[in-house]
């Protein structure tokens, strides 16, 4: 007699239990407890047969040779290109561009053998439409809107593709289980399933995702763990600049990014990482940040102003609010200014979202220069600035200069360090930046 084990899952988070229960004791959602139950006499089975290798003769295995994405940008981001048997996760809020992205890349990869292209929400016939759109060559490149698991596989089985791409994951299900396309238990078993036959068959796989309100894929802990690269699709659809950032990579760095142009033709890959627009006005400053491997040169706006009422406003865009009360205070404090009562406005420009706290000294820089009324000139500026108004060293700080200089600015800011180069100016606290921005 079969024997089968029972445990129960959260539809809403995933918590797992041995025991049914009505209230799910990690998210406080009722009535979330979905029944699952795995055949043990299989799975015992697999255990006794499972292979064991040598991990010195598994590293000399030579199917592991990487696919180009032919996406320049693309391939950095994935540590080289594409790996046998990968799983990929996209995720992006809708309308951000991965379906368009994922078409483009369908035809850079037919060029090595047919694409499987598998469409959840999408008939064939505007999927159509979508190609002519964005003049995709239609060679070796398969469509279908099938979106039984069992079912797809067997016809990936069939095609033999170089490539598979779910469009999107939510929409896909398995007969195995209980639940609506979308829901925990459904994704988890899709993603186990796929995750199983990438593995054994060597086709790697781009799964899609939407992302939910709080701007999360739907069931990121029972994905996230599962996929070897999970990459995130930013983006204002208000500007034409896409971001793709790796999470996670199993076989390359994460926290690259690769940044791509949305055109009326589709997305277009842009090389040169440099986020300015000529601007001599004041307020402006070009700061210097570091994503993953490489630096990228960004704009920090600010805008301060005489404040009417008791409490002064601290808004931002790409900068978490919280940085911005930190430097005002610091500002204030140790340069003995009245900045308390004046409302800061702090923009990002190109969408980006800055964390690297060697921007902190071009944020201070944009406030003070607002604050004055003066523009810096053409410079970059680098640097963390800690609560005792001191400037401090940052890493990666030579490979920042040289960026800096390549893009043709010829002052930059630093703190105090042991690099000596032309064009170079040392502080060691704001009041330094302070004197500098005065006598200037």
């Amino acid at each position: 007699m079969t024997k089968k084990k029972t445990f129960y899952v959260c539809d809403n988070c995933g918590y797992e239990s041995p025991k049914w229960f009505g209230k799910c004791p990690v998210c406080s959602e009722w009535n979330t407890a979905k029944e699952i139950k795995i055949d043990e006499s299989n799975r015992k089975a697999n255990e006794q047969h499972s292979a064991v290798l040598l991990l010195d003769d598994a590293s000399k295995i030579e199917n592991n040779k990487r696919l180009s994405t032919q996406y320049e940008e693309l391939d950095t981001l994935l540590g080289g290109g594409i790996v046998s048997g990968q799983v990929i996760l996209l995720g992006g809020e809708p309308g951000v561009g991965k379906s368009t992205l994922a078409l483009q890349l369908s035809e850079k990869l037919s060029s090595f053998g047919s694409v499987l292209y598998v469409s959840g929400e999408e008939s064939v016939a505007q999927i159509g439409l979508r190609s002519n759109r964005l003049n995709i060559s239609k060679k070796n490149i398969y469509v279908t809107t099938e979106n039984e698991i069992g079912s797809l596989l067997m016809t990936v089985r069939k095609h033999n593709p170089v490539f598979v791409i779910f469009d999107s994951v939510q929409t896909i299900y398995s007969n195995s289980v209980d639940g609506v396309p979308g829901g925990v238990l459904q994704i988890r078993t899709v993603v186990e399933k796929i995750r199983r036959f990438s593995k054994d068959s060597g086709i790697p796989t781009l799964l899609i995702a939407h992302v939910n309100k709080e701007g999360n894929i739907a069931g990121p802990k029972l994905v996230e763990h599962i996929v070897d690269t999970v990459i995130y699709f930013e983006g204002e659809k208000t500007t034409d600049l896409r971001i793709l950032r790796v999470l996670k990579n199993r076989f390359g760095p994460s926290g690259e990014i690769a940044v791509f142009q949305m055109l009326s033709s589709g997305l277009k890959e842009l090389k040169d990482m440099i986020f300015v627009e000529d601007s001599n006005m004041p307020g402006n400053v070009v700061a210097s940040l570091f994503e993953g491997t490489r630096p990228i040169l960004i704009q920090v706006q600010s805008l301060v102003s005489r404040d009417r009422i008791a409490t002064a406003r601290r808004i931002s865009h790409g900068i978490d609010v919280r940085k911005i009360i930190i430097l005002a205070a610091v500002i204030s404090k140790h340069l003995n200014l009245p900045i308390d009562s004046h409302d800061i406005y702090v923009n990002v420009s190109g969408g980006l979202k800055i964390t690297d706290p060697a921007c902190d000294l071009a944020i201070a820089s944009s406030i003070l220069s607002s604050l004055f009324n003066r523009f810096l000139g053409e410079m970059v500026l680098i640097g963390e600035v800690g609560l005792d108004g001191s400037v401090r060293k940052v890493p990666n700080l030579k490979k920042r200069i040289e960026n800096a200089k390549k893009a043709g600015y010829e002052k930059i800011i630093i703190p105090y360090d042991n690099i000596n180069s032309e064009g170079i100016i040392k502080i060691k606290t704001l009041k330094d930046l302070y004197n500098f921005i005065i006598e200037d």
